[in-house]
């Protein structure tokens, strides 16, 4: 603000006297001009500024000089910017039923591809491993020398994990450890053969851990690497972190860990939450990907990586994602939080779930549920699970 007074006092000395300076049009117009001039190093040839002292001369023009600039012209509007303003509103006014028609024309021509684009993200097996080849693939091309194999090793080795996860995953969950199927659900006659398949089944599924497990430590015990196999610590961090975020398997436990983690704060929506959160760091992987393929003349790879992982993922899977959350929230908005003194002396229990309540939301007639309860009922109804009222706010 000191810069722009001594500014203001320079234009209107004795200094200026010879061009008559009077009126606030004409400075206006010599404000303009000298932002004119004061602009000129970003258009010089080569960035002159850069050439002058680098980007930090370049960094501390623009903070001191731009924002002087623009609240001078805030100052000293001239009285053509108002014209320039109508005449613009006035193209676009004219410009806007073309656009429209053209924008119109373009979303019929790709309503084809978006439902292929569906289609393919429906087959949800085949688009995720597709995905994570490209994203692999890359990494070799970028991170990875002469390794043009190491991409199809790491998926396997990868996907070895993820059978022995699911393996350990069933053993926990399995509720009936009989080997043997009967004929009918209540009665006691054992079906021979379909005892015999689940057996046969359920020793195949046990030799193969075993064996699996087997030859992973050996590998690893061994230090016997393959011949085209020679990741690097980051090819393996990005690699890992991406097929983590991806697979399905993987994409149901980590709601369960947030969830034994008790965040209160995330109101018992870990799933949104989780599936934000995965699809997000899944699209920022792959979005620098594309300008170092591009940058090492890979041009096909990049524009399928761009397409497939940032674009497609992106839109849909994290679109999708981020529409179901912000729902839930904006379900949630209107009931209030319920405070600690609340909870303290309310010593009661989710009418929904009978579950204790460290946290809870309010309803307009005064009744406590956990956040996630409530919004489970609002999907059925909007009336109080209690008192069946309709919720009136105000």
């Amino acid at each position: 603000m000191g810069m722009i007074s001594r500014v203001r006092g320079r234009i209107r000395s004795d200094s200026f006297s010879k061009i008559q300076i009077k009126s606030e049009d004409k400075i206006a117009n010599i404000v303009w001009l000298i932002s004119l001039v004061l602009l000129l190093p970003y258009w010089a040839p080569r960035g002159l500024l850069v050439a002058l002292g680098g980007a930090w001369l370049m960094a501390a023009y623009t903070c001191l000089v731009v924002p002087v600039l623009i609240s001078a012209n805030y100052r000293y509007p001239a009285r053509w910017y108002p014209a320039v303003v109508k005449f613009a509103q006035k193209i676009a006014r004219r410009l806007r039923s073309p656009v429209a028609r053209i924008l119109y024309v373009l979303k019929t021509a790709y309503s084809p591809i978006d439902r292929a684009e569906r289609v393919f993200l429906q087959l949800n097996n085949l688009s995720t491993m597709i995905s994570q080849l490209l994203i692999f693939t890359a990494c070799d091309r970028l991170l990875v020398s002469r390794g043009k194999l190491t991409c199809l090793y790491s998926l396997m080795f990868y996907n070895v994990i993820t059978y022995s996860v699911n393996y350990i995953k069933e053993i926990c969950t399995k509720e009936d450890w009989s080997p043997y199927v009967n004929v009918t659900r209540h009665s006691r006659v054992k079906h021979l053969a379909m005892s015999a398949t689940k057996i046969v089944l359920e020793w195949t599924k046990a030799v193969t851990f075993i064996v699996t497990m087997t030859f992973i430590l050996l590998t690893l015990g061994l230090e016997q690497g393959l011949e085209h196999f020679r990741p690097t610590l980051l090819y393996t961090l990005i690699t890992g972190t991406y097929y983590l975020l991806t697979e399905r398997t993987f994409l149901e436990l980590w709601p369960l860990a947030l969830s034994a983690m008790k965040l209160e704060r995330l109101e018992g929506m870990e799933a949104l939450y989780c599936g934000v959160w995965a699809r997000g760091i899944t699209t920022a992987i792959a979005v620098p990907l594309v300008p170092a393929l591009a940058w090492h003349e890979r041009w096909r790879l990049a524009l399928l990586v761009a397409y497939i992982c940032v674009y497609v993922h992106g839109r849909h899977r994290l679109g999708d994602v981020l529409v179901k959350l912000n729902e839930a929230c904006d379900s949630l908005a209107r009931f209030r939080r319920a405070t600690v003194e609340e909870l303290s002396t309310l010593e009661d229990v989710c009418a929904v779930c009978l579950g204790a309540m460290k946290s809870a939301r309010v309803t307009p007639c005064a009744h406590f549920f956990h956040a996630d309860c409530l919004r489970r009922c609002l999907v059925a109804s909007d009336r109080c699970p209690i008192c069946v009222r309709p919720y009136m706010f105000c």
